[in-house]
């Protein structure tokens, strides 16, 4: 039986191709801040957090700041997420570099939210019950 491709065949790519090229990553992690709201220059609303991701019980905690844009998805984070929500997310990744003010130079990863699954929401923090616990662990 003949392959389509044979030994030392070269697969044919035109500009197009090019607009198809994009990183993504996915993360299955925890929301370890309050959403911060911001506003772009043209009056754009947007949020940021961050995800903490442990890929091993015993393992290093990756910390990934997330920027979402789209409407919908920041007014169901913002109305039902809680801090502390297992969450899946996909985002657009890019590298920016930076200078810093010693004169060096850095990285920063940039990661814009696409998609968001909540798998499991964070605990209710029940402002009473938190200032009866600060009561009594100061007496």
């Amino acid at each position: 039986m003949l392959s389509r491709f044979t030994r030392g065949s070269t697969r044919q790519l035109h500009a197009s191709a090019r607009a198809l090229d994009f990183a993504k990553m996915s993360i299955v992690g925890r929301i370890g801040t309050d959403f911060s709201e911001h506003t772009t220059g043209n009056d754009k609303r947007y949020i940021k957090y961050s995800i903490a991701a442990q890929p091993r019980r015993d393992g290093q905690t990756n910390w990934f700041n997330v920027t979402v844009f789209n409407e919908p998805q920041i007014n169901f984070l913002t109305q039902y997420v809680r801090k502390g929500a297992l969450v899946y997310i996909e985002a657009d990744a890019s590298n920016y570099t930076f200078e810093r003010e010693d004169g060096s130079r850095g990285i920063s990863l940039s990661l814009v939210q696409r998609e968001v699954n909540m798998l499991r929401n964070g605990k209710v923090v029940d402002a009473e019950a938190a200032a009866d616990d600060a009561t009594s662990e100061a007496s």
